[in-house]
């Protein structure tokens, strides 16, 4: 889980740093909205709804492209666009007809470029850059609200995204482990993050800090994690395998229902 504490970061100057932690928590917040969906419920657009949650995360990468170019003064950022980001940043038709079929890592795998495009030029720019009076939508901004509005549009499509799970059947109900699990590094492998006491997790016992090696046996150690779809009905049981140190261990927790 991302720091819920907004301080330096090692190659960042202070404000920066700290704009980066909250563009790091929207993101994994982001994430865990759309974690584990298939192809076709990244395509689905219920009715009454514009976008499917295929569409939100190409628009997330494509906005967050252009205010790399926009804020490091690009004489003309339209242009510069690259052709693939488009589709996203307009959405409506175009976006409906051309972005469809694609397995959620292709969007994970996007978005994590852009996001390291976006660590390469804040890191090598710095607080008075940030808070730089500058002409912005017919008035006067600073890339400071710059970089603000693209997290801020993201947390709005975010909102999108929790909706549109809604719509989805194979997410409803979904029962507890009492664990909550998160990356391992770099966007794969699976840890445990912390263990509620007295819940099924604990019972079964799991520890923070656990590697988890395997869900069910299957290997997921080289898995992106939000790929993973770990939910489950309540009463379903998994066997979760995991290493300490040069030991595993098989752990079978059994999901219960939520509080009403």
């Amino acid at each position: 889980m991302s720091s819920t504490l907004l301080s330096d970061q090692p190659g960042f100057t202070p404000m920066i740093a700290r704009l980066l932690g909250m563009m790091a928590y929207t993101r994994e917040t982001t994430l865990e909205a759309v974690q584990g969906f298939t192809v076709e419920e990244l395509d689905l657009i219920p009715d009454g709804h514009a976008n499917s949650a295929g569409m939100l995360l190409a628009h997330m990468a494509a906005v967050e492209r252009i205010y790399q170019l926009i804020s490091d003064d690009h004489p003309d950022p339209d242009s510069a666009l690259e052709a693939h980001y488009w589709p996203g940043l307009n959405l409506g038709e175009q976006g409906r007809a051309e972005i469809r079929g694609r397995p959620l890592r292709h969007y994970l795998e996007e978005l994590a470029r852009v996001r390291a495009g976006t660590l390469e030029l804040l890191a090598a720019r710095d607080d008075a850059w940030l808070d730089e009076p500058l002409p912005f939508w017919g008035s006067t901004g600073n890339r400071h609200f710059m970089w603000f509005h693209v997290f801020e549009d993201e947390i709005n499509h975010r909102g999108q995204l929790w909706i549109l799970r809604r719509h989805m059947p194979g997410f409803q109900g979904l029962g507890l482990i009492g664990a909550r699990l998160e990356p391992l590094r770099e966007g794969r492998g699976v840890r445990c993050q912390v263990v509620h006491s007295g819940s099924p997790a604990d019972q079964a016992g799991l520890e923070s800090g656990d590697e988890i090696v395997a869900v069910d046996g299957m290997d997921v150690r080289g898995a992106y994690f939000h790929e993973l779809r770990l939910g489950a009905a309540p009463g379903v049981r998994s066997t979760f395998t995991v290493q300490r140190g040069s030991e595993t261990a098989d752990l079978t927790v059994t999901r219960v229902a939520r509080p009403t």
